[in-house]
């Protein structure tokens, strides 16, 4: 049997989508051992937008409200979550693989002497021992890691699981007190910039994207125009938001998003691992490159060994016909 606590992330006022595929997981985790599923989510007048935890998986729902949590501090979170694991027993504790999860999970194993596993792809159950999957080495390489002394801690990545359907789920909501002293709220947040979303990558069907092989502002000019003809929304890699050409919310890989399109077309992308991990899952890869040894160029499934600024404008010229 295992118990699970799932740490909640609130983005934008609700449970984050990391956060929700690691409740999933989680439920499939528990069903499978016969255990049940914690959700903790702690914030400031959130109650209401994480309800439906319970009916999305969970077998409990503890929830942490204090003006104090209103942003997210490593001090106090940290406290918070030590409070319910020092109160509770689990077997397994499931982090979202964001910067706020990948933060909290370390120094919460440093400080109970456990085991950690940062950047999961799948959690699995063999022999009746909790092993916990990263992909490693260029991709190349499936470990399996068991921790030894638990609780075992985890962080798990973007596409660990499918959010599933509201379902009949009924649990326990339970608010926990917060207490927290002085050595908890030294740091302060002061001010807090968003900077607005202007495109929802996960959600696109068709995504064309632009590599530091563009060239410049002409090349990146005709990739742009072949997305607007497909209609496909813009990603990036990072050399591309570096240089301004997109905003960061465009930046697909380790540090910008994870994205599973019908059709990705990687112009001018050499493929290094940074940026293959989140746009890997795509059903249908075409690379368009002048390079043939560049890793996206081995790995796609269409390759277009050729120069962009020949190659787009004839595509350009197909689609409009």
């Amino acid at each position: 049997m295992s118990e699970i606590l799932v740490y909640i992330q609130i983005v934008d006022g609700g449970a984050g989508d990391v956060s929700l595929q690691a409740l999933a997981c989680a439920r499939s985790l528990a069903d499978s051992t016969g255990g049940s599923v914690t959700a903790l989510a702690l914030g400031y007048d959130i109650g209401a937008s994480v309800a439906d935890l319970v009916e999305l998986g969970a077998d409990r729902l503890l929830v942490a409200e204090d003006d104090r949590l209103s942003h997210y501090l490593t001090g106090p979170y940290k406290r918070v979550v030590r409070s319910v694991l020092d109160a509770n027993r689990f077997d397994v504790v499931l982090f979202p693989a964001t910067t706020e999860g990948n933060d909290l999970a370390p120094l919460l194993a440093a400080e109970l002497g456990c085991g950690c596993v940062v950047g999961c792809d799948a959690v699995h159950v063999k022999e009746g021992k909790t092993l916990f999957r990263r992909t490693e080495f260029d991709r190349k390489v499936h470990t399996d890691y068991e921790v030894t002394v638990g609780p075992a801690i985890a962080t798990l990545r973007d596409g660990i699981a499918d959010i599933p359907a509201l379902g009949e789920r009924r649990g326990e909501a339970q608010s926990i007190a917060v207490d927290l002293g002085p050595a908890d709220t030294r740091a302060q947040v002061v001010n807090r910039d968003v900077v607005p979303k202007t495109v929802n990558l996960k959600a696109s069907r068709v995504i064309v994207a632009a590599g530091a092989g563009v060239g410049g502002p002409d090349g990146f000019a005709l990739v742009k125009d072949l997305a607007e003809a497909l209609d496909a929304q813009m990603g990036a890699t990072r050399a591309v938001v570096d240089a301004g050409w997109l905003p960061a919310d465009h930046q697909i890989g380790q540090t910008g998003v994870t994205v599973r399109p019908d059709l990705y077309i990687a112009c001018g992308i050499s493929g290094a691992v940074q940026h293959w991990v989140g746009m890997s899952d795509s059903k249908t890869i075409v690379a368009i490159n002048t390079d043939k040894n560049a890793p996206m160029m081995k790995r796609a499934h269409y390759r277009i060994e050729a120069d962009l600024k020949t190659v787009i404008p004839k595509m350009i010229k197909a689609l409009s016909a």
